[in-house]
């Protein structure tokens, strides 16, 4: 107990920022243990309890009741939210209780989770089974950012036999989700099976595998910093330029698009699926226009450019909105932005913000005659599944700025800010 009572400690005093403590509190030996030691240090900032129900379990009303009860007795404030998962899946579980932390975090909260060493070697053989790369055999981080706060786990490097020598000890009486016996959930089996049997032949295992776990974690940040240095070389229009992208090594290729589409979307891409990425979209004919979708994303190519969107496109509503010179407007793809240059338009200046309903024509300046808008933005290489999203700024009746491609005559001043398309301008 002491031994875990000056780590913990060690590790809330690494983040002295935070303002509060949230134990997210399942009423499992871990979690109670974790709050239990909570109780115990005293933090200056305040602690509370956060059960998350997710009712998929006929006792899980009994279970909430029993944390309440248990936070009681400690003198710390519970909390309770009710979710429902899509599924009684283990994925399903998890992805509803992750949005119902998000959500109850405050800026400057710590949610402390109790996973503990058992749990991570658990991650790292089941990732392992799955075909993860480097990133996935990372295993779980010992902290990362969460919604508005942060999130830690101070017991990720103890093994699962000294919290329930501590529990006892402290003569805690936790629940048991009658789930965790059953040998049908992956996670389940590797624990009641594959790691008791493994940890009898090794018994270092935990701690080994845990060093493999942070090599991997290094491993994979720096992955990530060379995709993001070859992005720099490679960024065009908003998206990746298939020409230099071509120059890296396939290694480097694959690298790219995998940090980059995971950095956009949030996706991770598999091997098989980076591999059917490369065969749809960078290998096809000079003159298809492949589509390759993920969820909620698809990647498009056009003119050498690789663009990830949102799928489906969004609708595009008629009318026109108001708006003045340095005012940023959040767009249906991208956003509207300013940028000090040595013409552009004046500071303040009313405009109307519209999108292409067809025919328009503008004098762009320094080129001498008006132009079609269909024709300008064929110029400047808009793929045309964009082009009724490119916004338009216009000054009685008459366009005068095509945001991320032009100014017009009419408008261009000595000074003054340029309008930007971020994301899908063409700066």
């Amino acid at each position: 107990m002491p031994e875990l009572l000056d780590t913990l400690q060690q590790q809330l005093a690494a983040l002295p920022e935070t303002r509060r403590w949230v134990v997210a509190l399942s009423g499992g030996l871990d979690s109670s243990l974790l709050l239990f030691l909570l109780q115990r240090l005293a933090p200056s900032q305040p602690v509370v309890a956060l059960h998350i129900d997710h009712q998929l379990q006929a006792d899980s009303v009994l279970w909430a009741e029993h944390c309440r009860q248990q936070c009681e007795r400690l003198s710390i404030p519970f909390n309770l939210m009710r979710v429902s998962p899509g599924s009684a899946s283990e994925a399903s579980a998890r992805k509803a209780r992750y949005s119902a932390f998000v959500s109850f975090l405050q800026r400057g909260d710590c949610l402390l989770l109790a996973q503990h060493g058992d749990d991570q070697a658990e991650t790292l053989l089941l990732r392992l089974l799955r075909g993860s790369g480097v990133a996935g055999l990372a295993a779980m981080p010992l902290s990362r950012p969460l919604g508005q706060g942060m999130l830690l786990r101070p017991l990720l490097q103890q093994p699962r036999d000294r919290l329930e020598r501590a529990a006892l000890e402290a003569g805690l009486e936790p629940v048991e989700d009658p789930s965790n016996a059953s040998p049908r959930y992956d996670r389940n089996f590797l624990r009641l099976t594959v790691l008791p049997a493994l940890k009898q032949r090794w018994p270092g295992l935990l701690s080994r595998w845990s060093e493999t776990a942070a090599l991997m974690s290094e491993a994979s940040e720096l992955l990530t910093e060379r995709a993001q240095e070859d992005m720099t070389q490679c960024e065009k229009r908003g998206g990746i330029s298939l020409a230099h992208l071509k120059v890296l090594s396939l290694a480097r290729q694959r690298n790219l698009l995998h940090v980059w589409v995971s950095e956009q979307s949030g996706h991770r891409l598999g091997r098989a699926q980076l591999l059917q990425l490369e065969k749809d979209l960078l290998h096809a004919r000079s003159d298809a226009q492949p589509v390759f979708r993920l969820p909620d994303h698809q990647l498009r190519r056009h003119q050498g450019v690789l663009y990830l969107l949102p799928d489906p496109l969004p609708l595009i509503e008629e009318g026109e909105r108001n708006l003045v010179v340095g005012e940023s407007i959040q767009l249906p793809l991208g956003c509207l932005q300013w940028q000090p240059a040595r013409r552009g338009l004046q500071v303040g200046q009313p405009l109307t913000l519209q999108f292409r309903q067809g025919g328009e024509r503008l004098r762009p300046a320094g080129r001498g005659g008006s132009v079609s808008l269909k024709q300008l933005l064929q110029e400047a290489g808009l793929p045309p599944w964009l082009r009724s999203c490119q916004p338009l700024l216009v000054s009685e009746g008459e366009i005068i700025a095509v945001p991320g491609i032009t100014l017009c005559e009419a408008a261009s001043s000595e000074g003054g800010l340029l309008p930007i398309w971020s994301g899908f301008g063409l700066s």
